[in-house]
């Protein structure tokens, strides 16, 4: 796609527009928020092990391979491999015990970038966890499609989280 024509003037609602599509669409921002049934020490444990936690929930990974030597924490890298055997190589870019762990994809053929991050905090019947994924798509076409179905996936995630949480700790 060649330069947003002159007639558009540079203020206008339609020229950035047009940019952000021209850039695989708007960011995308996507949130949920669940109570988990296990203490604030535990969901953070299981959270940051993520090479032996994340194929216990997450269904789009069979396994987590560590690119990084020592415990998880910022700038420790990994790559994830899907059921289908697609990999996916992330970074973790916050890592605050017991409050906060975010990562950011590298070098995704959907994403031009992807931030996921969770956020936990102690409740009185076990411990809230606040997912965010921020994106911004490679492919404007997909934007709606995403739009469409991750309020679904992302509550099913969690979901699935919280039982393997539920599993793991209480039995």
């Amino acid at each position: 796609m060649g330069p947003l024509p002159l007639w558009i003037p540079r203020r206008c609602t339609l020229r950035r527009r047009i940019g952000q599509f021209r850039l695989g669409g708007p960011p995308v921002r996507l949130e949920s928020s669940i109570l988990t049934p296990v203490t604030l020490d535990q969901t953070w444990s299981f959270l940051a092990s993520p090479v032996q936690t994340s194929p216990l929930w997450d269904r789009s990974v069979a396994e987590v391979i560590p690119d990084s030597d020592g415990p998880v924490g910022v700038g420790w890298t990994a790559t994830t491999v899907a059921p289908s055997g697609n990999r996916q190589r992330f970074e973790v870019t916050r890592f605050d015990p017991g409050r906060e762990l975010a990562f950011n994809l590298l070098e995704s053929s959907m994403f031009r970038s992807a931030e996921l991050t969770f956020v936990v905090a102690a409740a009185p019947d076990g411990t809230w966890i606040h997912h965010v994924i921020d994106l911004r798509l490679r492919n404007f076409i997909l934007w709606p499609i995403l739009r469409l179905i991750q309020r679904r996936a992302l509550a099913r995630d969690l979901r699935d989280l919280r039982s393997a949480l539920a599993r793991t700790y209480l039995g």
